[in-house]
């Protein structure tokens, strides 16, 4: 009886949207929240001067309505970012937009790659791709603002161990060039194109937790 009533009421506000929609004279879209649905991902880390920060991921869903009439499923991920002094007493936080995957630990800051991107579904259940954002922030001294770069879709990230004191920390982006699409010979016996070689290139930066120092102005060919 519960599920009858849940799917009466349901078909009911479809029902009621499809006609704003038909309305010419409305042009609003109907969207439904659905509650934060918890991603289950959470990561954590303890820095050099022993703050443990710890990362926890949640999606929030909501389903819209288009004037097409077709029913659409966007989401959005959010971390919530927890630190706790190395007295053990103290503690910070901050949410923000994206999920957060640990790059590496420096001197000054914890490293995280913020991934911040947004889909829709159609009924089909099919995912069509809007927006990938890929950006490398630093938590340290100026906590919760998060100094960052814009990282290249494809690039790997990698950040120095914990150097001598007053020495910077070295951030490394090695990008990989994407795959050319290679389509087959038009004519019988004609060669087949040969693989090109993927061109890689690095980018060198510097940080102090604060801020970030490009090393590189331009990307370094490699080889």
């Amino acid at each position: 009886m519960r599920w009858f009533l849940a799917i009466f009421i349901l078909f009911l506000a479809a029902s009621t949207a499809a006609a704003q929609v038909d309305d010419p004279a409305v042009s609003v879209v109907n969207v439904i929240p659905i509650p934060t649905i918890p991603s289950g991902v959470s990561n954590s880390v303890i820095d050099h001067n022993g703050r443990l920060f710890l990362f926890d991921v949640t999606f929030e869903n909501t389903m819209i309505l288009t004037t097409e009439g077709v029913y659409r499923f966007a989401r959005s991920a959010k971390t919530r970012v927890t630190v706790i002094e190395s007295d053990g007493t103290t503690k910070r936080d901050g949410q923000y937009n994206g999920s957060f995957q640990i790059a590496g630990v420096g001197r000054y800051a914890v490293y995280a790659i913020v991934n911040d991107y947004g889909f829709s579904m159609s009924a089909s259940q099919t995912p069509v791709p809007i927006t990938i954002v890929r950006r490398l922030v630093a938590l340290g001294p100026v906590f919760p603002t998060l100094p960052s770069l814009d990282v290249p879709l494809q690039a790997d990230v990698k950040v120095s161990a914990v150097g001598d004191d007053g020495t910077p920390d070295s951030i490394a982006f090695v990008d990989v060039t994407p795959s050319p699409i290679i389509l087959n010979p038009t004519e019988a016996g004609a060669p087949v194109p040969a693989i090109p070689t993927r061109l890689r290139t690095v980018r060198m930066f510097q940080s102090d937790g604060k801020s970030f120092t490009p090393l590189t102005p331009s990307p370094i060919p490699i080889p």
